[in-house]
This record gives structure tokens, sequence and C-alpha cells, in this order.
């Protein structure tokens, strides 16, 4: 069923040839879910070559190389958002004088269809080295392929902010999105895996324990963490100590176990938010360790995600204090796969 401008926009347009390529080209944009059937070619020209124009999407005939970054900036307000173009058009070739549809609104802000609905993988890694024994620490040549594949194969790497604004059903994100997290604040973090994921254009959420920020050779600085912020990763809490926060030191009475969780969850993000001028709101439970005690404490103090190490990915109903994360422990290129499924599919016909 076609708007009521579509009449209008025949006479006005006045097209001359190719008619029946344009017809088409508004039948599948206006009658189906998915763009896949706008056609690559078309002589339809108009003013700055817009050949469409509603409240909810564009069709535009591209001019010489314009590439989705471009048109999203012109046209969406930034490049991060190219991605709705590209997933708009899939097998639609960016060439001059083809057809693509601009969406001008993300209406499946939760990742729902009918077959089922989008999940988040959270993977999350410690410290890094040129050659490792321990499970905790990722070999650098290891990480590089990690974040290659993830670049060659269309994923992208999503900021802390997008996960919070997906949870709360505010924005969606792209079809293969993953949150990159390390743990614990090494500086091998600043010194490996920061010019690997420059490389790639990525950036991650990166989890401190304040006590160890900067106390020795291996452990990350204050300096290097503004750096990594101003560069667009997040930096959240993983607590002073990297204490549990569920079960009470032997010999700790039930206050002083409130106590300590208290400080452990408020003192490390006034430290945080005092260092890093900022409103600090993602928390890792040290050990991946929470319960319901540690979670409304959490929420108290400010918290709006929180993360354990349990397995599986976030669709966006997820309780957003306690979230999965994948560990990558292993150094398999096909384990490391199996981590990163962004869909689950479920009929909801």
């Amino acid at each position: 069923m076609f708007p009521n401008g579509f009449a209008q926009m025949q006479t006005q347009r006045q097209c001359r040839s190719n008619t029946i390529s344009l017809f088409w080209l508004l039948l599948c944009i206006l009658g189906l879910v998915s763009y896949a059937c706008a056609p690559t070619t078309t002589t339809v020209t108009s003013s700055e070559n817009t050949i469409f124009r509603s409240k909810d999407y564009i069709v535009y005939q591209l001019q010489k190389s314009q590439t989705p970054a471009e048109l999203a900036e012109k046209f969406l307000g930034g490049k991060h958002k190219s991605w709705m173009i590209e997933e708009a058009n899939p097998g639609v070739s960016f060439g001059n004088g083809n057809n693509i549809v601009i969406p001008l609104k993300n209406r499946n802000k939760g990742g729902l269809s009918s077959n089922g609905y989008q999940t988040i993988p959270i993977l999350t890694y410690h410290r890094f080295a040129e050659s490792c024994s321990s499970p905790l620490c990722m070999p650098e040549k290891t990480f590089d392929l990690h974040m290659k594949y993830l670049k060659e194969n269309g994923y992208h790497a999503i900021t802390g902010d997008e996960l919070l604004a997906f949870l709360e059903y505010r924005q969606g994100i792209p079809k293969k999105s993953v949150l990159i997290t390390m743990d614990d604040g090494y500086r091998s973090v600043y010194n490996i895996a920061y010019p690997i994921l420059k490389k790639y254009g990525f950036t991650a959420t990166i989890f401190i324990y304040t006590s160890f920020v900067g106390v020795s050779k291996t452990a990350i600085t204050w300096n290097q963490l503004k750096e990594m912020k101003a560069a667009g990763f997040t930096i959240g809490s993983h607590t002073i100590d990297h204490s549990d926060l569920t079960n009470p030191k032997e010999g700790e009475t039930e206050q002083a176990f409130i106590n300590r969780i208290q400080r452990e969850l408020y003192g490390s993000k006034k430290i945080i938010d005092q260092k890093l001028e900022q409103n600090t709101y993602f928390l890792a439970y040290p050990y991946g360790y929470y319960d319901q005690k540690s979670i409304q404490m959490a929420k108290k103090a400010g918290y709006k995600v929180a993360m354990s190490v349990k397995r599986g990915g976030n669709p966006f109903f997820a309780n957003p204090l306690a979230l999965r994360r994948d560990q990558i422990l292993k150094r398999d290129k096909q384990v490391f796969i199996t981590r990163l499924k962004t869909f689950k599919r479920l009929s909801l016909k």
C-alpha cells in the first residue's frame, strides 16, 4: 500500500525513463520489511539527487563514489550511523547512478524479527603479551587475529553507551554487534591491545580496580586511561581492591561485610569519577560473582550496567545489572568464532 505522496511524487518528478524500474523500487521499499529488492540502476534525476523523501526514508541516487559513511554524515548526523544505510541496502552496489534507500528512523530498537531476536556477545580479555603461559593472558598475534576476523566479517565493536541505549530500548544497533571488554587494568591493555584496536577502528570498555592503577610497571596509569577515554573507550569500575562482593571474609561480621561492599562500589566510582571527570555507571563484578544484595547495592551506588562472566549473549530485555560475558581464554580461532552469536532463533509467529 503506497503513501499518499506516491502519486504526487510521480507527477512532480515527471520521470521520462525507467518508470517501471522506479515503480518497483518503491514497491519493494514500501511493501516489504527488507530493502533487499531495490534495483541498482536508474536514470531518474532530481534536485540534489533525492528521488523521494518522507519522514521515514529517502530514496537517493548516488553521485560518483559516495560511501555509506559520507551519506550517514550528510543525512543521519554522523558517520557512525553508516551501518543503518548498509543494512538497508544488502547486495546493492554503491556506485554512481545507483539507487539506495536511506532510512531516517531505526524502527527495530530491540532487534526483533519473526524468527528470533538479536543478542549482544560481550568478549572479555585481561592482559596481553608477546607470548603467554597463563589462560588469562592473550598473545599479541592471537588478539590481532581476533580483531581482524571481526573486521573482515562485518562485526561492529559498539561502545558501552550504545549497549546501554539498546538495553533501555532507546536505540537500535548493528545486527552483528559485539562489546569488547578488558578487566583489571594491566598496562598491556594500553601498550598492546590499544594499538591493535585502533588499527581496526574498534574501541573497548576497560574495567579497572582502582588500587591497582599506576602502582607498578604492569599497571595502566590514569594518564593512559584519559587518553583511551578521549579516543572513545569506556572506563568502568572493577571495584577498589577486586574484592568478592558475595561472601564475607573469614571473621567478618554482617555489618562489616556490608560496609566493605559499599566501600568497594561507592569508593571506586567516586575515584574514577574524579580522576576521569565522568559519571561512571559501568561495573564488572570481581570474579564475575554477584547476588541480589550486590545487584541492589550496585544500583543504589549509581551503576546502570554490571557484568558477570557467565557465558552467553544479551538481548535487549536482559537484566542490565546481570549481563553475561564470554571470557576469551582459549587461543583457538574456531572457539573464538563460537562466542560471536548475535542472533537467537525463536519462532515469534
